[in-house]
């Protein structure tokens, strides 16, 4: 499953809503997420904030190395799941049946924009980010235990039969030996 968290700038709640669930995920030994973010007007090729590092630091939750990134449409359509700070963000990216935002999931509320703000303000956006977060971990489980190898192959169009080959060397379908197997 692939998951992406948008925010305005993706320098501040987006980045830290993403090293959240990394740590909870691996914490709690969940594979199979792919989490990344981006914001809706990224300031493109900006860290992650000073304040945000600092905030994820004091919480012990490892801070990946980050560039900001803009959010684009083919984005949107390559992610299974596009999460949004604010209702602000989702009405930007268009109502598809993947856009939700953060509080649709967990019942949260909007997650408020720190920057400018100082350490204190980051700390307790990062507090509001786990606690919603940690709402969003068994929604995550029960999509995963949905996401089964057999629902994923019934996503892809289905495989030509193979062709087996005869004991003169030619090709033939399943169907032509079985018939000749019947004569």
């Amino acid at each position: 499953m692939k998951l992406v968290f948008v925010c305005s700038g993706n320098t501040c709640r987006s980045p830290m809503a993403e090293c959240v669930l990394e740590y909870l995920l691996k914490k709690e030994g969940i594979e199979g997420i792919e989490v990344s973010s981006r914001g809706v007007v990224a300031n493109v090729g900006a860290d992650t904030s000073e304040n945000a590092k600092k905030a994820l630091e004091a919480k012990g939750i490892p801070v990946k190395k980050h560039v900001a990134t803009q959010m684009t449409t083919q984005e949107v359509f390559q992610n299974d799941l596009v999460i949004c700070m604010t209702e602000r963000h989702k009405m930007r990216l268009g109502s598809l049946p993947k856009v939700f935002t953060l509080h649709q999931l967990t019942s949260c509320g909007d997650i408020v924009d720190p920057f400018g703000g100082d350490e204190e303000v980051y700390k307790k956006c990062l507090d509001e980010l786990i606690a919603a977060i940690t709402k969003l971990i068994p929604i995550l489980k029960r999509q995963l235990a949905l996401e089964t190898p057999e629902t994923k192959a019934q996503e892809k169009p289905h495989a030509k039969p193979t062709k087996k080959k005869t004991s003169e060397g030619k090709k033939k379908a399943p169907e032509e030996k079985k018939e000749k197997n019947e004569a």
